[in-house]
């Protein structure tokens, strides 16, 4: 159940396996989670793969999984397949960052080892006959018999791609247990005044890291692209981030998420740059002060967020002390994380 990329594995290697295997899935086409990830690049794995980066109450089951397939048995599948594999930092992509091209070499396995797809097809319902040793599908139309199901539905997280938590209640009546569900890899949504839809696809690219209202960093730091979409950010260093944040929001103990465009330049060595920059064209507004160091449409932003309004003031007018804030906050951009999307 379920032709994500979770179903498309495993039908694929219960196949290899010999079993007669066939997919369900509630959407018009396999795998469309998989074609979208990461904007499409298809970044599938991390070598940092592990039992920490999992929400459980059961450590040790998953370390246990991953004891049985972890990263290098995954990277031999994906070897297997016909997929060259690139790693950037510890993030693992197909070699050409084409989503799709993973997806070609999974549907060619499957049609070359007689699995059977079903297509726009929602489950509704599974009951199991403990006589006849079946478990029986039904949908709307018709009922699946079958021997074994592994559910491969998904959590809530991506409706868009099938995952609507439909399945659950027939799983507990099953017998199965249902934790409480949390957002995982999501993009964040921050409480900032400044930030608006004229920043939509506005980007910084630097470390990312979570902090307490003490300023004390409390998860990973994450390099990458942050993109802002109105209230939101995302970008891989967000979803990678995101993972922690629920532990804090469930307690409603404030978090915050901590952006360092420039982690190779100190603030003092920034507050030189803006020197220059004045010292070479003191007349020059001050707008233009940040051209190329920010992208241009979070400089309005950015610039009201430090109490500056008249973006066409020379930037000659600005004090030291001035320059010594704008350097600070060039380096510390913090936005209070209010929930995840």
């Amino acid at each position: 159940m379920g032709g994500g990329p979770s179903g498309l594995m495993a039908a694929m290697i219960a196949s290899w396996n010999g079993a007669e295997v066939r997919i369900v899935e509630r959407k018009g086409k396999l795998g469309k989670k998989l074609l979208a990830a990461t904007n499409g690049r298809g970044n599938f794995s991390n070598l940092e793969l592990n039992e920490t980066h999992y929400f459980t109450s059961d450590i040790s089951f998953v370390k246990k999984v991953l004891e049985r397939f972890g990263i290098f048995q995954t990277l031999s599948v994906f070897e297997e397949i016909g997929v060259l594999v690139k790693n950037s930092d510890s993030k693992l992509f197909p070699y050409t960052e084409r989503s799709k091209d993973i997806w070609t070499c999974f549907m060619h396995e499957l049609e070359n080892n007689n699995v059977e797809i079903v297509l726009n097809y929602q489950i509704n319902d599974i009951t199991y006959s403990k006589e006849n040793k079946i478990f029986y599908l039904k949908s709307d139309y018709t009922t699946f018999e079958s021997e074994k199901i592994i559910v491969a539905t998904g959590g809530m997280s991506s409706p868009q791609f099938g995952s609507n938590g439909s399945i659950f209640q027939s799983l507990c009546t099953l017998g199965h247990s249902l934790i409480g569900l949390r957002p995982g890899l999501v993009p964040l949504k921050i409480n900032d005044d400044y930030l608006s839809k004229d920043n939509l696809g506005a980007k910084l690219i630097g470390t990312v890291v979570l902090e307490n209202a003490q300023g004390i960093e409390i998860s990973k730091k994450y390099f990458g692209e942050v993109l802002f979409k109105n209230e939101t950010i995302t970008g891989i260093p967000i979803i990678q981030i995101s993972n922690f944040v629920h532990r804090y929001l469930d307690k409603k103990i404030p978090v915050y998420i901590h952006i360092d465009p420039f982690p190779t330049y100190t603030q003092t060595q920034l507050e030189e740059i803006l020197l220059k920059k004045i010292n070479l064209r003191p007349k020059k507004p001050i707008y233009l002060l940040f051209t190329s160091m920010i992208d241009e449409k979070l400089i309005p932003p950015f610039l009201n967020s430090i109490g500056i309004e008249d973006f066409l003031m020379s930037s000659e007018a600005l004090e030291l002390r001035d320059i010594e804030l704008i350097a600070n906050r060039l380096k510390y951009w913090k936005f209070e994380v209010i929930d995840c999307c």
